[in-house]
């Protein structure tokens, strides 16, 4: 195989995530913050998800069973900050943020969650970075454009699987990948959580220690 043939598949991946970031590149120029918190009282075990748009989330671990919220709104428009809005709720094992902007004014928001160190993880985002400290629980991760990045102690999962559409799946330890413009990653272990991973343009981080 040429040396051409063999970086087309990088120079491919480079140009489409090019053009999935136009428009977020072009709401860069923030004109408006606001910064805004939430806590409400959770349980050890439960299901913790998220939906946003645009923005990044950073998912920490906490050390009470307490769920902190603090999410930053930025966009050009001063009407679409104060529009932006998190609804969050705890029903039982159950709690659902969901975050929402004015579908015009290049609105994004910068999440930190702090969640109880065993929480079951469910996010669906389209635009951003995912990061996930170290914790405990099953993961659904979704993403649309951006990167995943997973800090996670390999003997705590039975099933890994993590994949993207056009991107590289970068793993320490959970063995080899498969794929050409886009990676996919199957693992099996002894633990008794589960992770599964998808982005649709962009990389998956899984750090194992």
């Amino acid at each position: 195989m040429s040396a051409r043939f063999q970086l087309f598949p990088k120079f491919y991946r480079v140009m489409v995530l090019c053009l999935c970031l136009v428009p977020l590149a072009a709401a860069s120029d923030w004109k408006y913050e606001e910064t805004r918190h939430d806590a409400k009282e959770f349980i050890s075990g439960g299901y913790v998800h998220v939906h946003s748009t645009v923005g990044d989330v950073h998912i920490k671990r906490g050390d009470s069973n307490m769920i902190r919220l603090e999410y930053r709104i930025k966009s050009r428009n001063e009407s679409s900050v104060k529009e932006a809005k998190a609804d969050f709720d705890v029903k039982g094992k159950d709690a659902t943020i969901e975050f929402h902007a004015p579908s015009s004014g290049n609105t994004a928001f910068e999440i930190e969650l702090e969640v109880p160190q065993n929480s079951n993880l469910d996010i669906h985002m389209k635009v951003g970075d995912i990061t996930i400290d170290k914790i405990e629980g099953d993961k659904d991760l979704e993403l649309g454009v951006g990167d995943i990045r997973v800090a996670a102690t390999q003997s705590a999962y039975k099933l890994v699987r993590a994949n993207t559409g056009v991107g590289d799946v970068h793993s320490n330890g959970y063995g080899e990948t498969s794929g050409w413009l886009g990676k996919t990653l199957k693992y099996r272990g002894d633990g008794k959580y589960e992770l599964r991973a998808h982005v649709g343009v962009g990389d998956i981080h899984l750090n194992s220690n």
